[in-house]
């Protein structure tokens, strides 16, 4: 090879060679414009992700804008909680103090109305107090302003303290038919005394006076269980059969066939059709002359004195 052909030779490896370095570096440099490239892409959706506002609750959102608003809620429910401990909410209303007093104020004592000549019925009612039918049965004798007499269950009584607290407070006759309705005179002498005594106590703890009367169920009573009741018996002269028909039409055309001057008439506070039939039974009796008066305002009424362990089914002059 002569002089001139190294020469181009060389030439042309130098120009080769550089080529082939720009070859590699333009490679490289696309590699990693590509890797940023994609590196970036990544990172922006990564931070895309990570930016997206999570749903969150109202509850945590009145947390994190209004901090102070959970520690106001504790404060007024404490507050309240303290206060129910004491008694002090005004939630806790005496309604019987309020609202429910009946404007009888002249049926305190018989002594204050006019009764003696008048035609006089007693209206009697047994076997409550029931929620749902007693204090209807009050609402209408309120309304008509009426007195009556109630000969309740202990166990009853016990069970629903405010109504017997609101018979008495609007001046009706607080009476036992005994403590849990069982014929007295079936029970050993030990039980029946039992019943009566228990019945006693509890109209006794909720009204603070002893019970007027005792009727015994069934009407059903012996010479021991008149004794043991240390209290005047009293029954009835005109049953409704309330608790029979259940027909407020049938209640009212049984009791007017039936009454005369100083009956005791037997109904129950524990019918819905007893409630119905009471309006126009009273209507009905005033119709015909009649005035009404408690067990103990009728046999006063009628010179009658009550003797304890004695029995009376009616007042008649």
């Amino acid at each position: 090879m002569n002089m001139l052909d190294r020469l181009f030779s060389k030439e042309i490896q130098r120009r080769t060679g550089a080529h082939a370095i720009n070859v590699i570096i333009e490679g490289d440099l696309k590699t990693r414009k590509r890797s940023r490239s994609v590196g970036s892409k990544a990172l922006e959706s990564t931070t895309r992700t990570e930016v997206v506002p999570r749903k969150t609750s109202l509850l945590h959102r009145l947390n994190v804008r209004l901090p102070w608003l959970k520690f106001a809620a504790i404060f007024v429910i404490g507050t309240i909680i303290c206060l129910d401990l004491f008694g002090l909410t005004i939630s806790k209303v005496d309604y019987l103090s309020q609202n429910l007093i009946a404007p009888m104020q002249h049926h305190v004592k018989a002594t204050e109305r006019t009764l003696e000549g008048k035609k006089l019925v007693a209206l009697t009612f047994d076997d409550g107090p029931f929620p749902e039918t007693t204090p209807k049965i009050l609402d209408i004798l309120t309304k008509k302003d009426i007195p009556a007499t109630f000969f309740m269950l202990g166990n009853l009584a016990r069970t629903y303290p405010d109504i017997v607290q609101r018979i008495a407070k609007e001046h009706h006759q607080v009476a036992s038919h005994t403590m849990y309705h069982q014929n007295l005179i079936r029970l050993t002498p030990e039980a029946a005394q039992a019943d009566l005594d228990e019945s006693k106590t509890v109209i006794k703890n909720i009204t603070g006076s002893d019970p007027a009367f005792v009727r015994p169920p069934y009407g059903n009573y012996n010479d021991f269980i008149a004794a043991a009741a240390a209290r005047p018996l009293i029954l009835w002269s005109v049953d409704t059969e309330d608790w029979s028909s259940k027909d407020p039409e049938a209640i009212v055309a049984t009791a007017m066939r039936e009454v005369y001057d100083g009956a005791v008439i037997l109904m129950h506070d524990i019918y819905p059709t007893s409630v119905d039939a009471l309006p126009t039974l009273i209507d009905t009796l005033r119709d015909a002359g009649y005035e009404f008066a408690t067990v103990s305002e009728l046999a006063q009424a009628k010179n009658i004195a009550l003797t304890p362990g004695q029995a009376y089914y009616d007042f008649c002059p």
